[in-house]
């Protein structure tokens, strides 16, 4: 009778590796399975261990988060208001400033002896804005 055929007597490529081995086809990954992150982030407690102490002092950080919330967004519309004023403010100086040059460089130009052409272009300007200024005004919503 044959005898078994013996697996070759050679050392293990580890060493810490005391008992029989298994080949694995270097074609399957053999990495373990990473699990994905949970969604929460915060460690979810047991409902039979969170007291009223506990919900009590979850209610109040809370409340505080959303008052500090509230405050910021109070102290961002603050903000906003007074930067639409100070811009506002601005286009106004602009505006008048224009305007007096405007003045300013024709009268300096032609004295109190204005061509009828510019007196009537003038004219037509200031009666146009007067114009689109009363449809803009009606038209306010905060009337």
């Amino acid at each position: 009778m044959a005898e078994p055929k013996k697996p070759d007597s050679r050392a293990p490529s580890n060493p810490y590796v005391t008992g029989p081995t298994k080949k694995l086809d270097p074609t399957h990954a053999t990495a373990p399975v990473r699990r994905a992150a949970p969604e929460t982030t915060r460690p979810v407690a047991r409902p039979d261990l969170v007291t009223d102490g506990m919900k009590a002092h979850r209610r109040e950080i809370e409340r505080r988060k959303r008052q500090a919330a509230i405050e910021r967004l109070h102290s961002e519309q603050q903000s906003a208001d007074a930067l639409r004023v100070f811009w506002k403010g601005a286009a106004w100086v602009a505006v008048l400033a224009a305007l007096l040059f405007g003045y300013w460089s024709l009268q300096h130009k032609y004295g109190n002896k204005w061509p009828m052409w510019d007196v009537w272009v003038l004219m037509a300007a200031a009666l146009f804005a007067a114009f689109a200024w009363l449809l803009w005004y009606l038209n306010k919503k905060d009337l």
